[in-house]
């Protein structure tokens, strides 16, 4: 999908076909909300429903129905058996108005911003937005368009915000949860930790929004609400919080309102709180970032999307401790931040999570955490070392130090490892990976281990005829211990082919293991 960017190893006119017509699938998708047409097929029961029942329900030909359900078919949205079509699960579980994680709302809110990408050349002209709301708009329109938005982002939220509380073994005290928009998020950390309230600060204008969706949960009595503009220095509260949450904050806004932002918001933080900023981030889902950032850049004044670099140097300008990113199995990821490393340290997060992107920011085009049983190992690829490479049993190659049964022997002593994807220069990639393997050791992983591409080139002016001088940095290659580069990439979702020509795009692999 378009979503993960190119891949020079794929087919660069099929890329750019797929991007060119990928407004056909958010269309497909939004034209069956509109219709109401999962909801249909749901209420025939367990049954399913057949294209002629479907078509006169929904007022459709019956001949053009059955070709756009074949097309959701394909998408996987609906299951088909023999003239029966019904919902599959993800249908079921996101598009379906009785469902908890329903998101059709959040779906059909970017449809209502389609005009707005429609002037992006205009924008890129003026430097800026020039799709305003209508001068003369009246406050109940107004009023509509917030209640939609906040349910849109309620979908959202509902998503992710479970995710987040999962960092958290405990929590009591008083939560702030600012720019609440819908609360959800609050909301989560309310059922997660009953020894919690918490206080959902928004402009005045939102928060009677909010207050009918929170009120309408189980949780609405633990929850104040304080209308503030956050952009100002002072919000008006009078206490301090265990947990600040800024959800989707930061992009909203340019650097000099982030800082002013972050800065009130450390003022309200308690000496053993702990602030959480769940946002879009240029180093994680990195098209869907960049696709935020424009998206802000032509509805927003003055909203971008900021690495995770810029938050983290902020937040320890404030003298905060200050957790690395922290990827979440979505568009999104997290920094925690807190007085203290102590109080940092309180908080869930895996050694492993909390190495992943200070090994990416070595110079790693990406690193892909795999299982060492995902590792494939097999005799050909030393056969392929011994009979078809020039460096074969020279010193600066380690295809014969870890033979086959040695290399399977050593994955079973690990249950973890992370992919390192790189390219040329060999000698730059191998030093990164020796960069990649000391960072683990330094933060716990005592029995990291490190598999790089290739013949040793640490060396610019090895001579073959003399001892090896920095053995300590050796390492063996992947392919000169067995390790089938090409099937262990595919098998763990990365694309590597041959190459037929040297002007093709090289990838470099590398193998961190870890225990």
């Amino acid at each position: 999908m378009v979503m993960k960017g190119y891949d020079p190893h794929t087919n660069g006119g099929q890329y750019l076909e797929d991007l060119a017509t990928s407004y056909w699938l958010s269309d497909a998708l939004f034209t069956a909300l509109e219709m109401d047409l999962f909801q249909t097929i749901d209420d025939f029961g367990i049954h399913g429903a057949m294209v002629f029942d479907l078509a006169q329900k929904l007022n459709t030909n019956e001949n053009a129905l059955s070709r756009y359900l074949e097309l959701l078919v394909s998408l996987g949205l609906l299951g088909h058996y023999q003239n029966v079509y019904y919902n599959q699960a993800i249908t079921k579980n996101y598009l379906l108005k009785t469902s908890p994680l329903y998101q059709g709302d959040s779906l059909l809110w970017r449809k209502s911003l389609a005009d707005d990408w429609k002037t992006l050349k205009d924008s890129l002209k003026a430097g800026g937005r020039v799709n305003f709301l209508p001068a003369d708009i009246s406050e109940d329109a107004l009023n509509r368009r917030r209640a939609n938005y906040i349910k849109a982002m309620d979908n959202v939220a509902k998503l992710k915000a479970n995710n987040c509380t999962a960092f958290f073994d405990q929590l009591s005290g008083a939560i702030l949860d600012v720019g609440t928009g819908s609360g959800a998020m609050a909301l989560a950390f309310l059922e997660a930790f009953p020894d919690t309230c918490a206080t959902l600060l928004d402009i005045e204008q939102m928060l009677p929004q909010t207050q009918k969706l929170v009120e309408a949960t189980a949780y609405g009595s633990r929850v104040c609400y304080h209308p503030a503009n956050i952009l100002e220095p002072e919000w008006g509260l009078a206490k301090k919080y265990q947990l600040i949450i800024l959800s989707n904050i930061v992009h909203a806004y340019a650097e000099a309102e982030n800082e002013l932002v972050l800065k009130t918001a450390i003022k309200h933080l308690s000496d053993d709180g702990i602030i959480l900023i769940h946002d879009f981030f240029t180093e994680h889902d990195p098209v869907k970032a960049h696709l935020s950032d424009i998206n802000m850049f032509i509805n927003t004044y003055n909203g971008k999307v900021f690495s995770s670099e810029w938050v983290i140097n902020e937040l320890r300008k404030n003298e905060l401790a200050v957790s690395p990113l922290i990827p979440l199995a979505t568009d999104t990821a997290l920094i925690f931040a807190a007085k203290s490393d102590a109080i940092l340290d309180t908080c869930a997060i895996t050694p492993l999570q909390k190495l992943i992107y200070p090994i990416k920011a070595l110079g790693f085009d990406q690193v892909v955490e795999i299982s060492p049983a995902a590792v494939v190992v097999s005799e050909f690829v030393q056969n392929k070392c011994r009979f078809g490479c020039d460096f074969y049993n020279q010193k600066n190659c380690d295809a014969n130090t870890l033979m086959i049964n040695e290399t399977k022997a050593l994955l079973t002593n690990y249950t973890k490892a992370l992919l390192l994807k790189g390219e040329p220069p060999t000698r730059a990639f191998q030093a990164k990976v020796l960069a990649a393997e000391q960072l683990a050791f330094t933060t716990g992983y005592h029995k990291a281990f490190a598999f790089w591409s290739g013949p040793c080139a640490l060396c610019p002016d090895c001579n073959p005829e003399t001892p090896c001088l920095k053995i300590k940095n050796r390492r063996p290659s992947m392919e000169g211990s067995g390790i089938d580069v090409f099937e262990t990439v595919r098998a763990n979702g990365e694309i590597l082919k041959t190459l037929a020509s040297p002007q093709e795009l090289v990838k470099y692999y590398g193998l961190l293991l870890l225990s």
